[in-house]
Parts: C-alpha cells; sequence; structure tokens
C-alpha cells in the first residue's frame, strides 16, 4: 500500500508524520512524502501513484490542503485522508467537504496501518476506531481508542526524509519528544478538549522511559550529523524523577547539547542547575503576558512577576540561554497591559523576546471568554489566522497590536528603544516592521543555538564553581 503524506515547506521535522511514517513502513507498506512549495505534485502522484494521500492539519492551514485536495480529487483516483489537530477538533466542519474521504481523530500509529492493512486485503475499514469515514453516501463516525505507551511506539521515520532532504539531513539540529501531552489545561489551548475525547481511554499525559528516549538519540548520533537536540515536549521537567535520571546519565551517555520548554513554577534551582551540567545551551518558557490580571484569571497561569524573573535570573546565572514566549491582543488586555508584557520581558533579559498574537480558536475556554466580551462573534473557519498574522478580535488598537507584535523582540533585545514605543505603534502598519521582526528573531535564534559539546559545556561549569 503505498501512501503519500502531503506538505508544506517545513524546516522542523514534521514529528507527527515521521511516527505515522514508522508505524507504515514497519508493517510491509509504502510510505511517501512530498513538499508542495519545493516539487510538482502532480508528476509526482503520476510517479508514485498512491493509494491514500494524507494530509496533517491545524487550524489556518486547512484551507490550503482542502482546496489542494479538490484539485487532485479532480485528476487523480485516491482515498484522501485529513488527520492532525484540526481534523480531531472540527471534524464535523472538514467533513462537510465532499472531497475528505477520511478524518483521523487523535494519535494514528495504529489507526492508519490497520485502515491501510484493510485497504489492501480487501477488507471493509468503515468501523476503525479513530476514523470519521465517508461511504456508501454516509459518514460513519467512530469512538477513539486506548492511549498507547510510549515505549511500545516506533522511533520516527528519519531516513526517508533525510534521503530525499538533504538539508534536513545535514541541518545539525535534530528534533525529538520525550512526552505526549500536557498536565495544564491552560484556556487557550485545546489540551482540556483532547483530554475530553480521550477520556477513559488511558493516561493522557504519558512519558517514555529514558533507556527509550536514549536509544533514540544514540540512533541519531549514530547515523546523522547533529550538535543539538530539541526536546519538543510541551513542558520538559515536571517530572522531577525522570529528571533528575535523565540529567544524571545524560553526558555520559549522549553528550550532545540540547534545548527544551520549561514551565514558571515547576523548574526550581535544582532542574536549572540538572539542565544545565548535563549540557542543555537553552531553553524556552512562557512569560504569556506582563499584566498580573491577564496572566493569572484570564490565562490561567498561576505565576507571579517574582518567579518568572526568578528563572530568567537562574537561567542566566546557569549560562543557559533562553527565549521567552507571550501574547498580545488578549482579551480583557489593551496597548497598555501589552507595553507591561513588553516591560516585563525587557527585565528578564532574554536572548530573544518572542510575541505572538492571539488567536481564538474556536472550542476553547478563552474564546468563549471573547464572546462573551463583545470581541468576537461565531468565527468562521475558513477566514482564521495564524498567530503570526493579525488579531480577528473587535480591537480598537488592531494596527497598534500588530506593530508590537512585529518589534516585541527587537525593543526586548535594545530596551533603549522602550520610551519611543507609543511613538513607534502609533504608525501606520508597514511590511518594514514585518522584515525586522523576521531578521531580528533570525538572528537571536542563531545566537541562542550556537552549540558546542555538552562535554566542554560541563567541564566550563566545573571549573566555574
Amino acid at each position: 500500500m503505498r501512501v503519500l503524506f502531503v506538505t508544506k515547506n517545513f524546516v522542523i521535522e514534521p514529528l507527527g508524520i515521521m511516527y505515522l511514517m514508522s508505524a507504515l513502513k514497519k508493517a510491509g507498506h509504502r510510505p511517501d512524502i512530498i513538499q508542495t512549495d519545493r516539487e510538482d505534485i502532480d508528476a509526482y502522484i503520476r510517479k508514485f501513484k498512491p493509494q491514500i494521500i494524507a494530509y496533517s492539519l491545524i487550524t489556518g492551514t486547512h484551507i490550503y490542503f482542502q482546496e489542494l485536495n479538490r484539485g487532485l480529487k479532480k485528476k487523480f483516483s485516491f482515498i484522501s485522508l485529513f488527520g492532525g489537530a484540526h481534523a480531531t477538533f472540527f471534524t464535523d466542519d472538514l467533513m462537510k467537504d465532499e472531497a475528505v474521504d477520511i478524518a483521523c481523530l487523535g494519535e494514528g500509529e495504529e489507526t492508519l496501518v490497520e485502515l491501510a492493512d484493510s485497504i489492501e486485503l480487501g477488507k471493509e475499514y468503515h468501523a476503525i476506531k479513530n476514523l470519521w469515514v465517508r461511504l456508501g453516501g454516509q459518514i460513519h463516525k467512530n469512538d477513539v481508542r486506548q492511549l498507547q505507551k510510549l515505549d511500545a511506539i516506533d522511533f520516527p521515520e528519519r531516513d526517508i526524509i533525510y534521503q530525499k532532504y538533504g538539508d534536513c539531513r545535514s541541518n545539525p539540529i535534530k528534533n525529538i519528544i520525550a512526552t505526549r501531552g500536557c498536565p495544564f489545561n491552560c484556556p487557550y489551548c485545546y489540551n482540556h478538549q483532547i483530554k475530553k475525547i480521550y477520556a477513559d481511554k488511558g493516561a493522557y499525559v504519558r512519558q517514555r522511559s529514558i533507556d527509550n528516549v536514549f536509544a533514540e538519540l544514540i540512533e541519531i548520533k549514530g547515523k546523522y550529523p547533529v550538535k543539538l537536540f530539541y526536546f519538543q515536549d510541551d513542558i520538559f521537567a515536571f517530572n522531577k524523577n525522570w529528571l533528575r535520571e535523565f540529567t544524571r546519565r545524560y553526558p555520559a551517555e549522549i553528550g550532545v547539547s540540547f534545548h527544551c520548554h520549561l514551565r514558571v513554577g515547576l523548574a526550581d534551582r535544582e532542574a536549572v542547575s540538572s539542565l544545565a551540567a548535563a549540557g542543555c545551551s537553552s531553553v524556552s518558557f512562557a512569560v504569556e503576558a506582563g499584566n498580573d490580571k491577564i496572566r493569572n484569571e484570564i490565562l490561567g497561569r498561576r505565576m507571579s512577576k517574582e518567579q518568572i524573573l526568578n528563572l530568567a535570573k537562574m537561567l542566566r546565572e546557569a549560562n543557559i540561554k533562553f527565549r521567552t514566549l507571550n501574547m498580545v491582543g488578549l482579551p480583557g488586555g489593551s496597548i497598555i497591559t501589552d507595553l507591561e508584557t513588553l516591560e516585563l520581558n525587557i527585565k528578564c533579559q532574554p536572548d530573544l523576546g518572542w510575541a505572538g498574537i492571539f488567536q481564538p480558536y474556536p472550542k476553547t475556554e478563552l474564546y468563549q471568554k471573547a464572546k462573551d466580551l463583545n470581541l468576537c462573534g461565531e468565527i468562521e473557519l475558513h477566514k482564521f489566522n495564524t498567530f503570526f498574522g493579525d488579531s480577528v478580535l473587535n480591537l480598537p488598537d488592531k494596527n497598534k497590536i500588530a506593530n508590537i507584535q512585529r518589534l516585541f523582540s527587537l525593543i526586548v533585545s535594545w530596551p533603549i528603544l522602550f520610551p519611543l514605543t507609543r511613538f513607534l505603534v502609533s504608525l501606520p502598519f508597514n511590511n518594514f516592521y514585518s522584515k525586522i521582526h523576521d531578521s531580528w528573531k533570525n538572528y537571536c535564534n542563531g545566537k541562542i543555538y550556537r552549540i558546542g559539546s555538552a562535554k566542554k559545556k560541563q567541564r566550563a561549569i566545573a571549573n566555574s564553581n
């Protein structure tokens, strides 16, 4: 069975798709991938002749892939399969598109193998768990299956990606994930929704054993060029016992610098010190908002400015570079509270202070909050933007919000500009600010990911004590 995954151009390896490719390959099927920005998809389909064409959707990109699929359906014969966050949370809306044959909800490794096996053997597949299937003039809506233990899932398929895309192979940063699920329920995130979908289907937050993680890291080291491992986990240090063992063993068994995501309030001095000693060269953590009411009551973050500033201080003292993550244009906020966010980030002194524009994703709690405040009505999904675009809320200062997002990183790095911020953001929005944003972000990320030997870093830390 030939399965073709269709994506846009990617810089970060698409780990979700790579896990699916690995499961298919192990089951004897033939997965492949194409980037529509780089390749002639029509020519590739004629050559590869896939029986299934699969798309992974996030809200905001779904429109492109649905339109693409409709065009392909007019020219080729195949079963279209849509997965990812958008297919999971907006399945009803997605299945209104008659060119969508199947939607996959939630995790798909076992599901996709069962589907490919069934089609290849000529078996019925309308009742496969995790799938909504359009067949015989009706849509069959199936429940999700039990969640798998992560150590039972094969490592992501890298060979196909790296053989086909040499720039991915040569990239010294390799991505990995050690956990699935987040223990928190932030009101702007879908976590609370996915937990409802998987209620009574096993533990939602799962962590791989350290032996399993290290086996993958060692395999990557042995086959591909790597100078930094980027852990894409939502929160890396939430299990202290796991972290202690990981950081104790990592320098001797792996010895490559790494980046991870922390959470204010969970990452204490012990965690930061052990991460630094293990070879953690950089981290990301969310500040989200500088105003206490916005951060704690609207966003439910439950963290004080003192905790945020203390984590920033500990990271600087440990010589770990860090990136802060923020949102502007929030419900209940204003340009004044966005300036508070900017000011708090300046006090943190990050290597990169980054902000996105809040987007009220439907079915999240903060979307309902925005509606209650009359900041938006029912948002049509086909009009949805990403957090790199503009606000979809009915805010009085939308132009200023767009400007402050574009200038955020530069002003955090150059606080001397802060007194001019009100003037700068009041100017008409123009592409020059977007170019500043992209250029400065790329420059700062380059500094953050300038990577060296974890063993050298460990010696340097030891010599400084």
